[in-house]
């Protein structure tokens, strides 16, 4: 019962998510429109706009963009009948609901997977009137398509930013004695591994490390994607071997409850979970899909091109924390978040300062100069920082800083309510640290 409580708890909680503002500048260095040229502009009230959403309405992700997705229908003046919404939807149905959607006469298809994209490309070279927007994808510029764009946004900082109040509180537990150093481990339930997600966890450790250098990490993979009993799990494996706060890259609130049961703080993702974890949550890593959503729709109304590789973050409100538990953070959390999130929006903050970490014991500078294995990050590195998504949107990190260590994880439940997890999604998108040079 718990659980289907905690799945309705989190539909609730999707519709606090509310996000605001226009597209603004690109990470410096970001490729932008390139060769896409203008389309002819589109008569709003004619106007339709599909979504292809990987996972169901049970699920805090899908939720939440469906939540984006209104808030872009109330920016851009479109009703409900000018928006598709299809979830749940596997790869192999992919090339169907998209055909479903030109039938339709949408203008423009967001897919919000990256398992998607070679289907995307080759709608996109039989559909040149529509255009195809792809998350978390790599291909669109090499595609020399018009009509074929990637997007995504720089999520690791909204996680660097609860990595610091993170620290802050383990600080509290150590100071009042309530840890030991040797107690001071942090938990991390992702449901896959992939750039993506090894990004948000390195860059909530480097915010952790801020302010308390004692703390290390334990990483474990769910394999599965929007399980809650799997994700529930998995928190509490990590709970046994010891960890004293989590976070998570998961889409449903098992997690949060296994963490409000035995009392220990969590950082959520992509809605707030207080409700789930009154007296842990400290925050959640939250994307506000509509500042993309309403960008894009809105160059197809006036016949603007949209960049073909567009990425987002706490510049344009792209990313951001949600509510913050007050009553639950260490004193002076606020005021040191206001500072980092400042220091994130004016271009300041350096999340993967290179001199703060290392891999395998040496600098990521060294490495890229003499291990084959680390060459091709070297194009990413600038100014003593490891600039991810800086040539591209889509995340490219495939390292652990050291500190971070994956645990070994056994799933004891009924497989039969694990779905795909994606694991070839780095075949399909090409979301690989290659080709982060272009």
């Amino acid at each position: 019962m718990k659980r289907y409580i905690a799945m309705i708890l989190a539909a609730l909680m999707a519709l606090s998510i509310m996000g605001c503002g226009q597209s603004g500048d690109l990470f410096p260095e970001s490729t932008v429109a390139g060769d896409s040229s203008q389309t002819a502009p589109v008569d709003e009230s004619g106007m339709k706009v599909g979504y292809i959403l990987p996972s169901g309405t049970d699920t805090t992700d899908t939720n939440s963009r469906i939540e984006d997705i209104r808030q872009m229908q109330y920016e851009t003046g479109l009703k409900d009948s000018q928006v598709l919404i299809r979830t749940d939807v596997s790869k192999d149905d992919c090339a169907s609901a998209i055909d479903e959607m030109v039938k339709e006469g949408c203008n423009i298809i967001f897919a919000c997977d990256s398992r998607y994209e070679n289907t995307m490309l080759e709608a996109a070279e039989q559909n040149p009137d529509v255009q195809f927007c792809q998350e978390d994808g790599t291909k669109a510029k090499k595609s020399g398509l018009d009509n074929m764009h990637n997007y995504y946004v720089r999520l690791f900082e909204a996680y660097y930013a609860a990595g610091v109040i993170s620290g802050m509180k383990l600080n509290q537990y150590l100071n009042s004695g309530k840890i030991t150093s040797s107690e001071c481990v942090i938990g991390f339930v992702a449901s896959e591994e992939s750039p993506e997600t090894t990004s948000c966890i390195n860059a909530f450790y480097m915010g952790v490390g801020e302010v308390c250098s004692q703390a290390s990490m334990l990483v474990c993979y769910t394999d599965g994607s929007g399980d809650y009993d799997a994700d529930a799990e998995a928190a509490q494996q990590l709970l046994s071997a010891g960890v004293s706060l989590m976070s998570q890259f998961t889409t449903t609130t098992g997690v949060a409850t296994i963490c409000a049961e035995n009392d220990i703080p969590i950082v959520g993702n992509a809605v707030n979970i207080i409700d789930v974890a009154p007296s842990e949550a400290l925050t959640s890593a939250i994307v506000n899909w509509n500042v993309y959503y309403t960008y894009a729709v809105n160059c197809v109304v006036n016949g603007t091109a949209i960049d073909t590789d567009w990425c987002g973050g706490y510049d344009d409100n792209a990313v951001t924390l949600s509510q913050l538990n007050d009553a639950h953070l260490a004193d002076g959390s606020v005021e040191r978040l206001q500072d980092v999130e400042k220091e994130l929006r004016n271009g300041d903050a350096k999340v993967f300062d290179t001199e703060k970490f290392t891999v395998d014991g040496s600098s990521l500078e060294t490495l890229a100069e003499d291990d084959a294995d680390f060459k091709k990050y070297a194009k990413n590195i600038k100014g003593g920082e490891y600039k991810e998504s800086g040539k591209r949107s889509a995340p490219s990190m495939e390292f652990f800083v050291d500190g971070v260590e994956e645990s070994t994880y056994n799933y004891l439940g009924d497989e039969e309510n694990t779905t795909d997890s994606g694991s070839d999604s780095a075949d399909e998108s090409g979301s690989t640290a290659e080709d982060a040079e272009e």
